[in-house]
């Protein structure tokens, strides 16, 4: 990674005269790479031919430098784009390359490459003699493509001599909860461009090597390995399947309990949809760690005559069931293959056009472009869980698909918000798997690995029951479907704990809050470990440990707990479900309570302090936090007049000179790995600004639709050409103009909040009519 001096901050950016200064400013080796794109530096949105949102990729392959220290802000090479549907994970590099994951059970990825983080493919035309490598960052072939990523497809256009190659990938969505396809349509068209007849060779295979994900850090010490046994044909379809070879005895339990390690990974297939196709495979010469692998395949071999053009159609993808049946019902769905369009789309864009919302009322095109890719992309990385049997929205990111970890349940929980809007039974889903991740007590669990398997360790957190509040009582608002509390629901662990109803889910959940996670002295809800912000246990503090937690109160719960409780009460009370009524008095008098506690701290302030360490020591005390303001703003006894004066502060002290959004700290502190202006200390969170747009939404709606544009992936764009991370996805935290890397992140993007919050505002804001 380059050093600061290489990396361009907003205010420098915008001190350019237009895109020579703004190249002027670039790292040498980027700005050749860019250079002369009309489009601007990387690419530009396009719209497929269903009319969908897609993206023309036109910059590099490399970026200068990659992360050298833990903390350091990362450009990644090759950049990815993310498709899938419910039982497919499928990320398709620029380069061509692609990464096959599975969550069903645990995280894994099927064709692991060499490095962390990615797959291994390759492809290969012979034209006469001439050999073309069509995959990988030293392709000439695949740097000279033209690229475009969508809605269910990526596609690659090769302009080679004589010959036109397009090779599409396409995947088709999930239409119910808990279905679809683990694989993906592979298109090659080849055209003759010339004038004589070429003799043609095509090659593609996917290595078949699967590995179940974990942190490098957080390996289990009986982590088995998966070695590929000999590869098998049924049919017109080639697999490979992966037997666990443990390390230590009693690796894994009886089926059907929970487990930590992956007993029963799935089969890596090829299937030829094509009669003159090919089957092929061979070991992997490179070993992989010393694994047994295998490349499988499927090859064409033919003249093409001049102005004539040959379609090959293959697919790719996994399967538990590797009985004949089982695979050719699962190939079955792609017969006969879909043609591909002449513009760029997938080749199920039909299918798709019936899950992603039209937003047809947004007047504004690229506000409506926004929220279409949003809801395409949430729906993209939805994923079912075979423990739970529901269907959920994970983070992603590097929690998913670096560290194999399902973190966490108030994720989940906000990633299904805008569900609630344009698909409820994903939101109901999301409610009904956060009440089996819940202990017959209340407690949430908080991570999930494996199957059904939960970590315990020093993290405790207090906020976990009001994240299920806030999802549960948009729910009830917008659909009115009280079934859920009446629905008979198993606690954790599924296997060992009984049922109940829905709202016994919420009262035992209720009770955990307020009676065991509790108030301090100044009446405030505890924030425990930590609250949302997970680092807090790490902030500095000349208190003890052991003394902080069970002392420091949190202003971000009890702000939250204020809102959250009288809006799920009154959801409550209208309900008519047998004991709702006494739920809800219950959380309006414990409501009452706290927001007569926060009332009461915040005085006359004009902002909210962020957290009690003790009973005398305040944090935020003239040092703003984002964490409670949006919260704050959104209590119903604070005034009109006071939201406006505490909102006036915030535009004061954490929005100047800030592209995105707020930041999270007026002035952090210098950290160890955590520079000030980045992630927990001082950085951009959609997480934050997203309850910051709801509030301001209450008193003020064009300022509240000014923030949610500033969230906007286009306007990211306008700060930020050079930088991919940010153009159609993100990480869930950017660093903020205190750093000369603004705009730019710890961890790698795709994370659902950076879809899932400007969707869920934009629902929010539309039920607000804007001013004449």
């Amino acid at each position: 990674m380059p050093n600061e001096d290489d990396l361009v901050s907003r205010r420098e950016f915008l001190a350019g005269a237009g895109a020579l200064a703004a190249a002027s400013l670039m790292p040498s080796s980027l700005v050749a790479a860019t250079a002369g794109s009309a489009a601007g530096p990387l690419g530009s949105w396009f719209e497929d031919a269903h009319g969908m949102p897609g993206f023309h990729y036109t910059g590099p392959l490399r970026f200068p430098g990659s992360p050298a220290f833990e903390g350091e802000p990362t450009l990644p090479d090759d950049p990815y784009f993310l498709t899938g549907n419910y039982r497919l994970t499928l990320f398709t590099h620029a380069s061509g390359a692609v990464q096959i994951l599975t969550a069903e059970r645990g995280w894994g990825r099927v064709n692991q490459g060499h490095a962390a983080f990615s797959g291994a493919n390759q492809a290969h035309i012979q034209i006469d003699s001439s050999s073309h490598s069509l995959i990988g960052m030293d392709s000439p072939a695949s740097a000279a493509a033209s690229k475009h990523f969508g809605v269910g497809f990526a596609r690659y256009d090769y302009d080679l001599p004589s010959l036109s190659v397009t090779r599409q990938l396409s995947v088709q969505p999930s239409l119910r909860l808990g279905e679809g396809t683990s694989a993906f349509l592979v298109q090659v068209r080849l055209h003759n461009t010339g004038s004589r007849a070429l003799p043609v060779q095509y090659d593609e295979s996917v290595l078949g090597h699967y590995q179940q994900i974990f942190a490098s850090w957080n390996e289990p010490r009986s982590m088995p390995t998966w070695p590929a046994e000999d590869p098998e044909k049924s049919g017109r379809t080639i697999f490979v399947r992966f037997t666990p070879q443990t390390r230590q005895p009693m690796a894994f339990p009886p089926p059907g309990q929970m487990s930590l390690l992956e007993q029963h990974p799935p089969a890596l297939f090829v299937h030829a949809m094509d009669t003159d196709m090919t089957l092929n495979s061979h070991a992997d010469p490179g070993g992989s760690a010393g694994i047994a692998s295998h490349w499988l395949g499927a090859e064409w071999a033919g003249t093409i005559q001049p102005g004539h053009t040959r379609t090959l159609s293959f697919i790719v993808g996994y399967s538990r069931d590797t009985s004949p049946f089982a695979l050719d019902t699962l190939t079955s769905g792609f017969s006969p293959a879909p043609a591909m369009t002449k513009t760029p789309a997938s080749s199920f864009g039909t299918a798709w056009l019936a899950v992603v919302p039209a937003f047809a009322s947004e007047p504004d095109p690229v506000l409506r472009r926004e929220m279409r890719w949003n809801a395409a992309v949430l729906e993209s990385m939805a994923i079912w869980r075979e423990y739970y049997n529901e269907t959920i929205v994970p983070q992603g990111t590097e929690y998913d698909y670096q560290w194999g970890m399902l973190g966490s349940m108030r994720d989940q929980a906000q990633h299904a918000l805008p569900f609630c809007h344009f698909h409820p039974a994903i939101a109901r889903s999301t409610l009904r798997f956060i009440m089996k991740r819940t202990l017959p007590d209340g407690y949430i669990m908080l991570n999930d690995y494996g199957f059904g398997w939960s970590p315990r360790g020093a993290q405790e957190t207090s906020d976990q029951q009001l994240w299920f509040f806030i999802l549960l009582a948009e729910y009830l608002r917008v659909t009115h479907d009280t079934s859920i509390l009446t629905e008979q629901l198993g606690y954790y662990p599924l296997e060992n704990s009984g049922n109940d109803t829905g709202l016994a889910h919420v009262r035992q959940a209720f009770l955990f809050l307020r009676d065991q996670v509790s108030v301090g002295q100044h009446g405030l809800v505890l924030r425990w470990n930590s609250d949302w912000n997970d680092m807090f246990g790490w902030w500095p503090s000349t208190i003890p440990y052991n003394t902080e937690f069970g002392v420091s109160e949190s202003h971000m719960n009890s702000a939250m707990a204020s809102v959250i409780l009288g809006d799920l009460a009154e959801e409550l009370e209208t309900a008519h479900v047998p004991n709702s009524a006494e739920v809800a008095a219950a959380m309006r008098a414990y409501r009452a309570s706290l927001a007569d506690a926060f009332m009461k701290d915040l005085g006359n302030r004009g902002f909210s302090r962020r957290a009690y360490l003790d009973a005398q020591t305040p944090l935020g005390e003239n040092n703003m936090w984002l964490e409670p303001q949006g919260f704050a703003l959104q209590i119903p006894e604070l005034s009109m007049d006071r939201r406006r004066r505490l909102f006036a502060e915030v535009q004061h002290r954490l929005l100047p000179g800030e592209s995105q959004g707020a930041r999270q700290i007026e002035h952090p502190s210098p950290r160890p790995g955590t520079p000030a202006g980045s992630r927990e200390n001082g950085g951009f969170w959609y997480a934050l600004n997203g309850p910051l747009i709801l509030g301001v939404n209450t008193f003020d709606r064009p300022a509240a639709e000014s923030l949610l544009r500033r969230m906007t992936f286009t306007h990211y764009a306008e700060t930020f050409p050079h930088y991919w991370t940010g153009l159609w996805t993100a990480a869930d935290s950017l660093n903020s103009s205190l750093l000369p890397s603004e705009g730019l992140a710890q961890i790698m993007p795709w994370c659902a909040h950076a879809h899932a919050w400007p969707l869920y505002c934009w629902f929010r804001l539309r039920e607000t009519p804007h001013p004449a």
